[in-house]
């Protein structure tokens, strides 16, 4: 069963998300790429799947169309990272022991540029290392007074955000050593972070795992990587997800 979730952010913005399953299981809430949105395939199958298995999941958007919901040309990593830390205090306060995160790309860097750090346990989902999304080809819009990135599609970019993603590698590298909780890195065998996840990997703490999911492509959209990404999610969070 699912629920529309509103969490206030400010007295004037809000965050939307679905939040599925009990909230007396482990909850694990997923945070999105720069660009995507809650109800990409990833996230929309991913807490069927975890529904399945005895997990609660939420997902939500880190901006959104409504008018009180953020704008992502307002936004910043740092932006992100606050606004992750309040959803995870608002199901604390909701009595939800057991919080594991999943961040997908860009979700990565937001996770690790958490403040508060408080979850229980981390899975990477291809996540974003040093600058992939080439911040340096980035267009700058007088018109705008914001940045225009020649990706697949068009968005724009507030200049604190290009800033941080063009500074971004240093920063990765000492945060990852920060996570003091049990941390998987699953990574597309395919894609062009495969480099990047062993980075992470040796930069981090114990327990942790890498896994590589061979033929998947960056969103886990051929044949069955998707089935496979879940498989190494849940073995992962089914090994942790009882620990004190």
């Amino acid at each position: 069963m699912e629920k529309e979730v509103r969490i206030p952010i400010s007295q004037r913005k809000f965050i939307y998300g679905k939040l599925r399953g009990s909230l007396k299981q482990p909850l694990v809430v997923f945070v999105h790429g720069l660009g995507a949105w809650m109800e990409m395939h990833l996230y929309y199958n991913g807490s069927r799947y975890l529904e399945k298995h005895d997990f609660a999941s939420f997902r939500f958007n880190l901006y959104g169309y409504e008018k009180d919901a953020r704008k992502l040309g307002e936004c910043t990593l740092k932006t992100h990272a606050l606004d992750l830390d309040t959803v995870i205090e608002y199901f604390r306060k909701k009595g939800v022991k057991k919080i594991f995160v999943v961040g997908h790309s860009y979700g990565g860097p937001t996770i690790l540029f958490s403040k508060k750090k408080d979850f229980d346990g981390v899975v990477f989902w291809d996540a974003s290392y040093g600058d992939p999304l080439s911040f340096d080809k980035v267009r700058y819009s007088k018109e705008l007074d914001a940045y225009i990135a020649p990706w697949n599609f068009g968005i724009v970019l507030n200049k604190k955000m290009v800033q941080e993603g063009k500074t971004l590698k240093q920063k990765e590298e000492q945060l990852i050593q920060e996570i003091r909780v049990p941390i998987k890195i699953i990574v597309a065998g395919k894609g062009w972070l495969v480099t990047g996840g062993k980075e992470y990997y040796q930069l981090a703490n114990e327990p942790k795992e890498l896994a590589i999911v061979q033929g998947a492509d960056h969103i886990f959209a051929k044949d069955d990587t998707l089935d496979q990404l879940l498989k190494e999610t849940l073995s992962w969070l089914n090994r942790h997800r009882s620990l004190k």
